[in-house]
């Protein structure tokens, strides 16, 4: 009888392991892909559920950008702007669904804009500190400059060298204003160096980039300047109090003492007429001369609105420039700012919806 072998059906013991390795490596790459498919399934779910607040939080600032310049139309009385009016009140943030909205309207007009300090300045055969190389606005300026005796002390020298700077950030030329001005070369020597805009101002912290802007005094001066279309004026309504500091007469470029400023301020809360500003008493012992009232009105041509929203984990900001001509405005310009997360915490905390925000931005 011959005996044959019948064959085993178990492998050796090395390809059992070599096997194992492989079902274990076909797992291990499954178990990857499968983890990767579901994180790419999340990480799309999350960008279009961004792009969807993203799309929802724009629409409702131009929503509220509406219902501002509506809520601006309302005012019937164009002759006199002040902060007695609604628009000037401060609105509480509207709650939306999953989120709020918050709205503000200023008078643009209530503050120094740097686009009207930018035209050329003259020359005097008095000497580089005279009246007469100045235009209004810049006077104001000036006066501003030198307001912060006790914080930050500049000469009537200094602040004239400041403003010659910044005609020369502004104009189109790389010819130096005066024996103070800035053009490309000094800010080419810069480390790093960087260019002149030789355009008008697009913000207040371009300001910064101008020579002698330190960062002190851009903290002193930023809540008194913006920036808008050139050819605005200060509304004396609605300005800081501090600002009627630089009201002065045409041939004095040092500002007003602050106590002599104080008693300026309107009474009933607005001057129903230019006439009533200029005839206040506190003018007689404030000033030598006429005062200058170029740059001065009671009503305003610009509005500032300010909209914020939360929604989700979105959080959008923007700012509306709104020129008003004959009743009707429009739109001048629009950008996103982003100072928005402490006003809407701040807001939020005010009306009890400080829970609503979202600390992880």
């Amino acid at each position: 009888m011959i005996w044959r072998n019948k064959p085993s059906l178990s492998l050796p013991r090395r390809q059992r392991g070599t096997v194992l390795i492989l079902a274990i490596l076909v797992v291990t790459l499954v178990a990857g892909f499968a983890i990767k498919a579901s994180r790419d399934y999340q990480l799309s779910m999350a960008r279009a559920e961004a792009r969807w607040h993203g799309a929802q939080a724009r629409a409702y600032l131009s929503g509220a950008e509406s219902l501002a310049i509506y809520f601006l139309e309302l005012d019937d009385n164009t002759e006199v702007d002040s902060l007695l009016e609604p628009w000037a009140m401060e609105l509480p943030p509207f709650p939306i669904e999953g989120g709020m909205i918050l709205a503000e309207i200023e008078d643009a007009s209530a503050k120094i804009n740097l686009n009207d300090l930018t035209d050329e300045l003259g020359n005097s055969d008095q000497g580089p500190t005279s009246y007469t190389r100045f235009k209004t606005p810049q006077k104001h300026f000036l006066r501003l400059l030198q307001s912060f005796e006790e914080t930050y002390p500049l000469s009537l020298e200094d602040a004239i060298g400041m403003l010659e700077a910044m005609v020369d950030w502004a104009d189109t030329d790389d010819d130096i204003t005066g024996f103070t001005g800035a053009e490309s070369d000094y800010y080419q020597s810069q480390d790093p160096a960087y260019a002149t805009a030789n355009a008008p101002f697009t913000s207040v912290d371009e300001l910064r980039l101008v020579r002698g802007f330190t960062p002190e005094l851009m903290q002193l001066i930023k809540p008194y300047i913006t920036v808008y279309t050139a050819g605005g004026m200060l509304n004396v309504n609605t300005i800081n109090p501090f600002l009627l500091r630089t009201f002065n007469d045409a041939e004095n470029l040092e500002p007003l003492a602050g106590e002599v400023a104080g008693q300026i301020v309107a009474e009933n809360g607005e001057y129903a007429s230019m006439e009533e500003f200029t005839s206040h008493t506190g003018w007689g012992s404030a000033i030598t001369g006429e005062l200058d009232t170029e740059y001065a009105a009671i009503t305003t041509s610009y509005f500032l609105v300010t909209t914020r929203v939360q929604l989700g984990e979105q959080r959008r900001s923007m700012q509306s420039l709104l020129s008003r001509a004959e009743g009707d405005f429009k739109v001048e310009s629009r950008r996103d700012v982003y100072d928005y997360i402490l006003n809407l915490e701040r807001a939020g905390a005010n009306a009890g919806l400080a829970g609503t925000t979202n600390n992880n931005e």
